[in-house]
């Protein structure tokens, strides 16, 4: 009798190591899930950043094209008008003078100049739009680590190999021992006697 009960303990052991293990693994699986979940979340996200970045950058684009067309276009009528204020005054535009020769260069300055900050400020978004770009990026990066980062390994097969084991191994040297298996003390051996 006292063998099924070393038996039963045994199973029961076993049986609960064997469980562990699985809701171990089980928990694991539903974080490696959860934290897929999230990385393609944040993913999407970082995707439609980049989409909405993209976007911007064109009408920038878009923006800065009009803009040096104009400033293109006033130098041209600024030059015009200066040309036709000579004629009247002189009666021929080629006809330069110290002062229309100037007041061209002057013309030419201001516009270059006004073209030369646009081009400088325009190069300063577009760095600006891969500095979001990039940080966009390493968001969505730091994201994905964080999601990944508290996830369990699971069970240990081994580990749950080592605890049976030990626990047959321990019920074993409590039979020889003749310990109760129910009590884990006394002795289950005969005393002698009749009753």
């Amino acid at each position: 009798m006292m063998d099924y009960l070393y038996a039963a303990q045994f199973m029961v052991q076993a049986g609960t190591a064997a469980y562990q293990y699985q809701q171990a693994e089980n928990a694991a699986e539903a974080q490696r899930q959860d934290a897929y979940r999230q990385a393609a979340t944040n993913n999407q996200l970082a995707f439609n950043a980049h989409l909405s970045l993209r976007q911007e950058e064109v009408l920038e684009l878009n923006k800065y094209g009009l803009d040096t067309f104009e400033l293109k276009k006033a130098i041209r009528r600024e030059r015009a008008k200066s040309a036709a204020t000579q004629t009247s005054f002189r009666g021929n535009s080629r006809d330069k003078g110290g002062s229309y020769g100037a007041v061209l260069a002057n013309i030419e300055r201001h516009g270059y100049n006004a073209l030369a900050r646009k081009d400088l400020n325009f190069q300063a978004k577009i760095n600006d739009f891969q500095v979001k770009h990039k940080n966009v990026t390493l968001g969505a990066i730091s994201q994905n680590n964080a999601a990944f980062s508290g996830l369990s390994t699971g069970g240990n097969l081994f580990g749950t190999t080592l605890s049976i084991a030990g626990s047959g191994l321990q019920l074993g040297m409590d039979r020889q021992k003749g310990l109760d298996p129910v009590k884990g003390s006394g002795t289950t051996k005969p005393t002698g006697g009749t009753s």
